[in-house]
């Protein structure tokens, strides 16, 4: 066996240095991080806080549905007809599937905001190969609207494609996981009741989304597609529901796990309900 071969068949680095150690930042990213540092501020302050029955009951419950191929390509071809990504139109969709559980944000004289999150992959911004070293390398960003009734989704996408592409600009998601970080530092320093309603206090988020294309991972290797591919993303600290959005071969898995001392199964079911129906809608205007 060659050498040529031999390297290609090392294991990958299992232990990388931590985040700190692999940032790259501009100054490009450092004026934009603080630039837009007032809105994120202004965005949380404004932003309705979710109601906890027992913020220390950790308990997850989870759900899945899936996208069909026809309603997938039909959403695709959505986005390009809006100017939006995917993950804008996702984004927009889980506002909308929210917005009906945050009707008090309506009579509220300042919060009146819906905050979500959507965790991204950054390996790439720390110009990192696809493969090596192994592990996830995550950061999120949060986006913010009030949506108001009668919004209709390309509206809302578009909004939301507007915040999208500045906190690409700036690398905002680094700046996130960077926050997060420091708050891990400073939550031990709180009193035990005050820890659990950190987050719930100061970064009041109603969900997020982690969204996967596998096929370019199955292409860029040697093996051969999975039928099909099912994930589950833990809630965390941070937010009460979490939609894992996995594409496979043309089709879309979903699954929502959901903290129940926020979310019944029903409302749940809910939330599935509006996002598939809106899906529906998109696919009948293509």
């Amino acid at each position: 066996m060659g050498k040529a071969d031999v390297n290609d068949h090392l294991c990958p680095n299992l232990y990388p240095g931590g985040y700190l150690g692999l940032f790259k930042i501009t100054l490009k990213s450092l004026l934009g991080w603080l630039c837009t540092l007032p809105s994120l501020i202004s965005d949380l302050r404004s932003s309705f806080r979710v109601s906890y029955k027992d913020a220390g009951d950790h308990t997850i419950g989870f759900s899945l549905f899936s996208v069909d191929q026809d309603q997938f390509l039909a959403l695709a071809r959505v986005a390009k007809l809006w100017g939006v990504t995917l993950n804008d139109i996702f984004l927009a969709l889980l506002l909308k599937s929210l917005s009906p559980f945050a009707m008090d944000r309506m009579s509220s004289p300042r919060r009146r905001r819906i905050s979500i999150a959507s965790i991204v992959n950054i390996r790439r911004d720390l110009s990192l190969d696809i493969r090596d070293p192994f592990g996830l390398f995550l950061g999120s960003f949060i986006v913010s609207h009030a949506v108001p009734g009668g919004i209709n989704l390309e509206t809302l996408a578009r909004d939301i494609r507007r915040q999208t592409v500045r906190i690409k600009q700036y690398q905002l998601s680094i700046r996130t996981a960077l926050a997060l970080a420091l708050a891990r530092h400073l939550i031990p320093l709180l009193s035990p009741p005050r820890r659990g309603k950190f987050y719930i206090k100061y970064y009041p988020l109603w969900g997020g989304i982690s969204n996967v294309n596998l096929n370019p991972l199955w292409k860029d290797g040697d093996e051969e597609s999975a039928p099909d591919y099912i994930r589950a993303v833990s809630t965390g600290p941070v937010s009460p529901l979490v939609l894992s959005i996995t594409t496979v071969n043309d089709l879309l898995n979903i699954g929502v796990s959901y903290k129940t001392t926020v979310f019944a199964r029903e409302d749940v079911q809910k939330i599935i309900t509006t996002f598939s129906d809106s899906l529906n809608t998109l696919g009948a205007t293509v």
